[in-house]
């Protein structure tokens, strides 16, 4: 039951990743963690599955996101490694999600009203290295920095749903594949590495899902991510309260 339960989940999240950018790690880590299953083992389960399905979106870009990548890579990964070693060694002894919740959701709240607040698109674009660094650390930390990623990136992409999703799949891949690497050379011996046959999922569903995501107009797209960023918020915020 427990295996089946597994695979509908990733079915399901293999789908939405797949036409939006997000969702396996930024709804699937608070759910298997709800559910019984370990920080670690819970990357070791998803992260594969997430970093396939980014990568295929980056294989198929029709926009570039080049001069976007190089400030990425020197303001978030390097956080994103300093604060995963972190949270290997002593994530269990703090627990930050309460927090990360309420800024998560006070961030989606403002993003989604930000035609109506003066001015906030600049003030955010001008401390955007600071948001990566913040993106960085609390990704490495707790693994749910997917939800200011995404935000994050309808922000320095305008209202382009092809650019937003390439950001965020780069993103994704980038960080995904960083996790997964430490962890597997640095991780607890305990770690169950046996579940990569989920990756046929994003290989058989990807292209059919990319349907979808052409007749999505780009406006309901940025909304709908931001949305997502709000649910998620709202998720942990629950579970970190029981």
């Amino acid at each position: 039951m427990e295996l089946i339960i597994e695979f509908i989940i990733i079915l399901i999240l293999s789908v939405i990743q797949s036409v939006f950018g997000i969702g396996m790690l930024l709804f699937g880590t608070p759910i298997f963690l709800f559910i019984g299953y370990g920080f670690e083992s819970t990357l070791a389960v998803l992260l594969p599955v997430s970093v396939t399905i980014s990568l295929l979106q980056i294989i198929n870009q029709k926009k570039s996101i080049n001069s976007l990548i190089s400030e990425y890579n020197a303001f978030c990964l390097p956080f994103l490694i300093v604060f995963l070693f972190i949270a290997i060694n002593i994530g269990d002894l703090i627990d930050i999600k309460f927090y990360v919740s309420i800024f998560l959701i006070i961030s989606s709240v403002l993003i989604l009203n930000k035609n109506r607040i003066y001015l906030l698109n600049q003030y955010l674009l001008k401390y955007r290295r600071l948001c990566l660094i913040l993106i960085g650390s609390i990704h490495g930390f707790t693994n749910m920095g997917g939800g200011f990623l995404s935000i994050f990136s309808t922000l320095v992409n305008g209202e382009d749903k092809e650019l937003t999703r390439n950001y965020i799949s780069y993103g994704y891949f980038t960080m995904g594949i960083i996790q997964y690497t430490t962890i597997l050379f640095f991780g607890l011996n305990n770690t169950d590495f046996t579940k990569l046959y989920y990756v046929l999922l994003p290989l058989v569903l990807f292209f059919p899902s990319q349907k979808i995501f052409n007749k999505i107009v780009d406006q309901l797209f940025i909304r709908l991510i931001n949305y997502f960023a709000l649910v998620f918020g709202v998720i942990v915020l629950i579970i970190s309260l029981k």
